[in-house]
């Protein structure tokens, strides 16, 4: 995208502290360590200012202006930022056209709205309703009685099971799996005998959903991603889980079934709750952490310790572990010896008999 510091003071209501400068053009954006006299960068956290002094590029975007730069001062540089990437999105990966591509199937009982596309050999079931402006892109696939909301996008090769009910302005991304049955089985004879999933899958508004992650669905009743929440790439929600508004799930998150999520958490890398288990408000779980035994309390903390510079000793506490238990009783009954010594008691060596005769404790 090529444009002028003048226009793009006007597009983002920008002050250009130098004014002469106005038809220079820029045409890409790059970071203030990499930026170069065609680009454009930002500067939207005042720790880097000092890094901006000596920065190359065409203009900064910054919330005040810098001497020897040319800057575009903004009230809020993340908001001009977002403007700015955001438009340079959408010139890159433009939407596809509104309409059925004629390679797609669409079944007779299914409702497009208005301006929502369907692509290139994708497939919506019978019974299935895509909202306004939709965008189910090329071989994507909505099952049958499938709910869809104005403004989401289903990339290629996305499915979305039967029933599953998706609010609006939602992204799923390619591979992702919406509404496949829970991981329920009975025992019965000596086979796994496996429990019909009935339940759906909801998921709110403003979600998105990453590349190659999973959201079963439930058992009985449904299974929850509630508006604004960020689920990573290769994550899994199980059956009936509940995730709260506007959590976030990193790459490789997982979950047991009935696990409950409050709203403004933090599951980062790796991370994993048990089975039935809840996470309160404002919880974080770090990355590789597990949670198996007990919820967490609302604003709490799960993490583990990194050993990656110490190997050797790693391997020590993991030789060590299977040895606590009992290190534990031995260490428990030490200290009744030592605090029998302490008082005098019977435990005491003080007080050991000597021939007979009792010493003075």
């Amino acid at each position: 995208m090529e444009i002028t510091l003048g226009a793009l003071a006007s597009l983002l209501g920008a002050d250009l502290t130098d004014p002469e400068r106005s038809d220079v053009k820029v045409s890409n954006i790059a970071s203030i360590a990499e930026a170069g006299p065609d680009d454009l960068a930002f500067l939207w956290d005042t720790k880097f200012r000092d890094q901006a002094t000596r920065c190359r590029a065409g203009a900064l975007v910054t919330g005040e202006a810098i001497e020897g730069q040319a800057c575009l001062v903004v009230a809020d540089p993340e908001a001009a930022l977002l403007a700015i990437l955001g438009r340079v999105y959408d010139e890159r990966c433009p939407p596809i056209e509104a309409g059925v591509h004629e390679t797609a199937f669409v079944a007779g009982s299914a409702s497009l709205g208005e301006g929502a596309a369907i692509g290139p050999q994708a497939v919506v079931e019978a019974g299935a309703v895509i909202g306004a402006r939709a965008q189910i892109r090329g071989r994507a696939y909505v099952g049958r009685g499938v709910a869809i909301g104005a403004d989401t996008t289903i990339h290629p090769n996305a499915t979305i099971l039967d029933g599953v009910r998706i609010g609006a302005r939602v992204t799923i991304w390619s591979g992702a799996v919406i509404g496949k049955d829970g991981f329920g089985f009975l025992a019965r004879g000596g086979a796994h005998v496996r429990i019909p999933q009935i339940g759906g899958v909801i998921i709110e508004d403003d979600v998105e959903i990453g590349a190659l992650s999973t959201v079963a669905r439930g058992a009985i009743g449904n299974t929850i991603v509630r508006s604004g929440v960020k689920i990573d790439d290769h994550c899994h929600v199980a059956h009936n889980c509940d995730i709260g508004e506007h959590t976030i799930l990193v790459g490789r998150s997982v979950m047991g079934g009935s696990v409950t999520i409050g709203k403004n958490c933090y599951m980062l890398q790796d991370a994993g709750v048990s089975t039935g288990l809840r996470v309160g408000d404002g919880a974080m779980i770090g990355s590789c952490a597990r949670v198996f035994y007990k919820d967490v309390p609302p604003g709490g903390r799960v993490s583990i310790p990194a050993n990656t510079h110490h190997p050797v000793l790693t391997k020590r506490i993991e030789l060590t572990l299977p040895r606590l238990p009992e290190m534990q009783r031995r260490l428990d009954r030490i200290e009744r010896a030592l605090a029998g010594a302490e008082n005098g008691g019977p435990d005491s060596p003080a007080c050991a008999d000597d021939g007979g005769k009792p010493r003075r404790c």
